[in-house]
């Protein structure tokens, strides 16, 4: 137990740059499988992909996938995550949109590795990504390499009746040469989230060298997601993602507050 929490506390000075989060308006990821071979992106340095057969923990979605068209076991799962929020609080800096289609957004685009001779599984980083340039530049000066895409979310209306409420919403963002556009709406049935939501992935700055990140949610709801993703684009991402045997979407966590950490 000492050591546990020694350890804890340990991570908690490493990780000692620290955004609070308010407002969860919705977080969502795209999980994805990839093949390595023709995963033309820069590994964090000393990294390796998995394949997802051996991955123990691999989720249920992934496993199915593997069961059913094991011609896919040596390809490595890889999530893309979105979560857009009222308000980051960066230590003075608030960043927030009175416009809720124009909220800021933290995303991520990570893949299933591993370092060294082991084969624990831990994500690490391929893109860290937002549609704040105010985020942006704060995260700079802390070292972390996040980057500004392209990025847009509108509400779709209801064609029959234009002073209806919008029947769903159109959420893009636009990675390398690729666009990624998931359009329709969260289910109206809700379940009570069961505890927190916490991501740990691991990335290098140019800066800094490797840092580690950490975010956790609290989040109030968890929603299904009825809809369809698109991909736009010709560049080898585009293709690895049209490629991939499944492209799920959810399940949305709404609602809540949150962190993220990071260090080295």
């Amino acid at each position: 137990m000492a050591a546990q929490d020694e350890g804890k506390e340990q991570e908690e000075q490493d990780l000692n740059r620290v955004w609070r989060i308010q407002g969860l308006q919705t977080g969502f990821c795209v999980e994805l499988m990839l093949d390595p071979a023709k995963l033309d992106v820069a590994m964090p340095r000393g990294a390796r992909p998995l394949r997802a057969d051996a991955i123990q923990d691999l989720s249920p979605v992934l496993r199915n996938v593997v069961a059913q068209q094991p011609e896919f076991a040596s390809w490595t799962p890889s999530r893309i995550c979105m979560y857009y929020m009222q308000t980051v609080d960066v230590g003075s800096l608030r960043v927030s949109e009175r416009d809720p289609q124009k909220a800021p957004m933290l995303g991520v685009w990570t893949i299933s590795a591993a370092e060294g001779a082991g084969n624990a599984p831990q994500d690490v980083v391929l893109r860290l990504f937002t549609n704040s340039g105010r985020l942006e530049r704060a995260a700079v000066v802390s070292g972390l390499d996040l980057r500004k895409v392209e990025s847009e979310v509108k509400n779709l209306p209801n064609e029959d009746d234009p002073s209806a409420p919008p029947i769903g919403v159109r959420r893009s963002v636009k990675l390398r040469k690729t666009t990624l556009t998931w359009e329709g709406r969260q289910v109206d049935d809700s379940t009570k989230a069961n505890g927190a939501v916490t991501v740990v992935w691991r990335a290098d700055s140019k800066r800094r060298g490797p840092m580690t990140a950490r975010l956790a949610l609290t989040p109030e709801w968890t929603k299904g997601m009825a809809g369809s993703l698109r991909v736009e684009g010709e560049d080898d991402f585009a293709e690895a993602v049209k490629a991939s045997p499944i492209r799920f979407v959810g399940p949305a966590v709404v609602g809540g507050s949150g962190e993220l950490a990071f260090g080295r």
